[in-house]
């Protein structure tokens, strides 16, 4: 249902930068879980982690137990298959040596794991404690390269409840999560660093958290890559947001959402 829903909407709606081609592409591609198998090469149980080693990288990345391991078969499509829609580091937006990434809703860690030989440090932010213990032995190699910042990123600085036990996670006022956490700016976590991409994936966050990211935008107008498609985001507001902080920046969306005709992704760069 969802590919013939994408297919109404290209016909009748948008096409968001997709042409025909990789539009049929798409509609013929196999499923999430067997393009993952071209990655990843073995998953062992270690201790309190799964260990997922790669036929492309020599890293390892390893995933709490707590959530089952085929959630890994989305994050490793989307991380290293450049024709997926979701694909982070396209045209504009790839990751060059020298880079200081701010990777917002890091999650598994995965996409920071590819590129942190090309970076010069990467900041990662994620909400869920879960993960940023795993974060912390995927990155243990790397302790000098990265920060990892146990937050959720919102638009005012404050304390909120975050559910720990949702893959996707979700953060709210009330107390239907199970653990209290810190939400921060951006703009106060990172005031005086420099960074050159921000990619971001909050599940449906990503808007508030600009609201809070406008200093850093404005001082140091990196590349940008963040998801448009949750239903909270509303992708012509977030356009018109960063170039309200940087009119210069150049833009392209890229995919169609099945849920809806949104973008999946826009990407931003000078």
């Amino acid at each position: 249902m969802r590919r013939l829903r994408i297919l109404f909407y290209w016909l009748f709606y948008t096409k968001n930068n997709i042409i025909f081609v990789e539009l049929i592409k798409y509609l013929l591609k196999p499923k999430v879980d067997k393009v993952a198998k071209r990655y990843i090469k073995k998953i062992l149980l270690n201790n309190n982690f799964f260990e997922i080693t790669f036929n492309n990288i020599s890293k390892k990345l390893f995933w709490p137990i707590k959530f089952s391991v085929e959630g890994i078969n989305q994050v490793t499509a989307e991380t290293f298959d450049n024709e997926d829609w979701h694909y982070y580091r396209y045209k504009h937006t790839e990751v060059e040596d020298g880079d200081i990434i701010l990777d917002i809703g890091t999650a598994e860690g995965l996409f920071p794991l590819v590129v942190i030989d090309k970076c010069e440090h990467i900041y990662m932010v994620e909400p869920s404690s879960v993960f940023c213990e795993a974060l912390k032995k995927t990155f243990s190699e790397y302790e000098k390269k990265t920060t990892i910042f146990n937050n959720a990123a919102g638009s005012i600085d404050e304390e909120v409840y975050f559910n720990e036990d949702s893959l996707a996670g979700q953060i709210s006022n009330d107390k239907k999560g199970e653990t209290k956490i810190r939400l921060r700016k951006i703009d106060t976590l990172l005031t005086d660093k420099r960074i050159t991409f921000i990619k971001a994936d909050i599940e449906g966050f990503e808007q508030e958290m600009l609201l809070g990211a406008e200093n850093i935008i404005k001082k140091n107008k990196p590349k940008i890559a963040i998801t448009t498609y949750h239903k909270e985001n509303n992708p012509v507001d977030i356009i018109n947001l960063i170039k309200s902080y940087v009119p210069e920046y150049n833009y392209f969306i890229k995919g169609i959402h099945g849920e809806e005709p949104k973008p999946v992704m826009i990407h931003f760069w000078i």
